[in-house]
């Protein structure tokens, strides 16, 4: 059984993009792929679409379309489970509803933005009416928005519903989460890959097994098959993305820094599960870059292969510059699953209970999890005489930069390790960036040097090396061994100090440490997300990712 959805305006979402793609005088390469693919962050793309609160289930996306003077369309696409809705039987066995949607944009600068619509909801027969896996798919646009963030809400009510004299309408449902404009970061001279679209059902061409190179989906085609709920299994057996890649920084005489491939990656949040492939993008630098440096690509996986849980699905570059974006979906073999509480919710419960406390969490239901969570930041409120609670508006505008400049928070926490120390420490005291070169000759010695330098040496039986006569430490030539034999390279080093223990707004993994604490972040496959290779910092079994 396969979940249906019903498209309510999609020839205005195909409008907008298809202008999108004129904006941008679009070179169309689009490639789908029967194998599995992608690893990776990027800093604006939405992790996981936002889940709402109400008497029935929607769930949110966006997608940020440009605009000729240089503002943004935002394009909100909303999915809601038919089983929460009310239909009305027409003559004839027909089901129609109605729906109402507002959405408020507050970007801080002057009056929030408005819109508002209402929909005409329709559904074939009693059954779809009442399923849990079938879908009212549609869209609101926020034009001409020339802000970099802004806090999103959106209000929506069952018309059809029925009405109580005293307390109005009993079907509402709200959602609301942070919007932030994807922009190339300023030193990008590469491969620019903007954030993804989900799809379900869109067409394949080309013979089972194997890549096969297609045609670009137009954008009146492409509204069809938009799947913001991005679940996949018992509602859609194929996961399918795209999204467009761009030439940022770079001129004709620049064409060696454009990336030939892709690596994909599909990786279990729960499992130690994980699938890789490489996805050849097939682009002649040249004619790419006298076409105007953009194309559009296309990426299909049989979910059949995976077992239920939550999903990273990421995309970087294999070979030459380029950004890198990780987001994440769902695979769903029971309707039970379909029950479980808000991802925000369940983020902040692992992110800051502890023992007993977490463990009641992750089995409580969502109105449990919400009381345990707000009898925690109850008790850290520095000043309860003030309107507001100042621990939890520091976590809030901690991870409001997490979403932003560090990778985004997904339903287990942060996705870059960078975002999770931030998150638990605060800011630190200081940041030392060093880039390896992408030379082979050069790049083990770099990689030795920046170890050398950013950390402490490890304890051991002391060598001397036979070239150098310096002195060294068994475990570090071990280690070091293994970093020049990694398949996996590094391009990217951050170094996080902290002079004292940081800022922590509750107990968890981290200690002080005497001299203060280290974290070395190395960016695996061209700067996408960091991963924690090493810190002098002791755990004490806090929260994890």
């Amino acid at each position: 059984m396969h979940g249906r959805k019903r498209y309510l305006n999609p020839a205005g979402v195909g409008m907008f993009l298809d202008r999108a793609a004129a904006l941008r005088r679009a070179m169309s390469v689009s490639t789908l792929v029967s194998c599995l693919a992608a690893t990776v962050p990027a800093a604006a793309a939405l992790v996981r679409p936002f889940d709402g609160t109400g008497r029935f289930g929607v769930c949110l996306d966006y997608a940020n379309l440009p605009a000729a003077d240089g503002a943004a369309d935002i394009l909100l696409l909303f999915s809601v489970a038919n089983d929460g809705l009310h239909f009305r039987e027409q003559p004839g066995g027909k089901l129609v509803g109605n729906l109402s949607v507002e959405a408020t944009l507050d970007v801080g600068d002057g009056a929030p933005i408005v819109r508002r619509e209402t929909l005409a909801l329709a559904a074939r027969t009693r059954e779809e009416a009442a399923s849990p896996t079938s879908y009212q798919v549609f869209t609101l646009r926020i034009p001409g928005v020339r802000a970099a963030r802004g806090d999103l809400r959106c209000r929506l009510e069952d018309l059809a519903a029925p009405r109580d004299d005293d307390a109005g309408t009993v079907a509402v449902a709200g959602v609301r989460g942070e919007w932030c404009q994807e922009a190339p970061p300023p030193e990008l001279r590469g491969l620019w890959l903007h954030a993804p679209l989900f799809l379900s059902g869109a067409p394949r061409s080309g013979a089972a097994g194997g890549a096969v190179a297609a045609a670009r989906l137009r954008g009146d085609r492409l509204a069809m098959f938009l799947h913001p709920n991005r679940r996949y299994g018992l509602e859609q057996p194929r996961l399918q993305v795209t999204f467009e890649a761009e030439a940022v920084g770079i001129g004709p005489g620049d064409s060696g820094r454009l990336p030939r491939t892709l690596l994909m990656q599909v990786l279990a949040r729960d499992l130690d599960y994980v699938v890789r492939d490489t996805l050849e993008l097939g682009l002649e630098p040249e004619s790419f870059l006298g076409g105007g440096g953009f194309a559009a690509v296309t990426w299909d996986y049989d979910v059949n292969r995976l077992p239920p849980g939550s999903y990273q699905l990421s995309c970087a570059p294999l070979d030459g510059w380029g950004n890198a974006w990780v987001v994440e979906f769902d695979v769903i073999w029971q309707l039970q699953a379909l029950t479980r509480p808000a991802g925000d919710t369940e983020a902040m419960g692992r992110l800051v209970l502890l023992g007993d406390r977490r463990e009641a969490f992750l089995q409580a239901g969502r109105s449990g999890r919400e009381a345990l969570l707000a009898e925690f930041w109850d008790e850290l409120d520095p000043d309860p005489t003030t309107a507001g609670n100042e621990a939890l508006e520091e976590f809030k505008r901690r991870v409001s930069y997490v979403n932003r400049y560090l990778g985004g928070m997904g339903r287990a926490g942060p996705v870059d390790d960078r975002g999770l120390v931030y998150v638990l420490l605060g800011p630190p005291d200081e940041i030392e960036k060093q880039d390896v070169p992408a030379n082979a000759l050069d790049f083990e010695d770099a990689l030795s040097r920046v170890h050398d330098s950013f950390l402490q040496p490890n304890e051991g039986l002391v060598l001397r090396d036979q070239y150098t006569d310096e002195e060294q430490s068994t475990l570090a030539v071990r280690e070091r061994l293994d970093r020049a034999t990694s398949q996996e390279k590094f391009k990217a080093f951050e170094l996080w100090k902290y002079k004292g223990r940081g800022r922590p707004l509750f107990p968890n993994q981290y200690t002080s440490m005497p001299l203060g604490m280290n974290f070395l972040f190395l960016a695996r496959l061209g700067g996408g997300a960091y991963t924690l290779e090493s810190t002098n910092a002791h755990t004490q079994g806090g929260p994890s990712r």
